[in-house]
């Protein structure tokens, strides 16, 4: 794994603002030792509003100017055999 991208928590028992442990210690609990970017409360996930997100194309993720983007096309052209 090269870099997360965590979604907007909606309506998870435990995440309430003052809950213990915080979404930002759970996930650096997660990486462990991992020196990787975390790019946070990026609006996609299953509950909406939310951006699709494609699977299985490269992109390059930027924690510090907050940026993601896609490095592929997310889509093949239609072709006719």
């Amino acid at each position: 794994m090269a870099g997360m991208v965590v979604g907007v928590p909606r309506e998870i028992g435990g995440l309430e603002p003052g809950a213990s442990p915080t979404l930002p210690e759970i996930v650096l609990d997660a990486l462990g030792d991992r020196d990787i970017p975390v790019l946070g409360n990026v609006e996609f996930g299953h509950a909406g509003p939310n951006l699709p997100l494609p699977l299985g194309i490269r992109v390059g993720l930027d924690a510090r100017r907050r940026t993601l983007s896609l490095l592929e096309p997310a889509v093949a052209p239609h072709t006719t055999a």
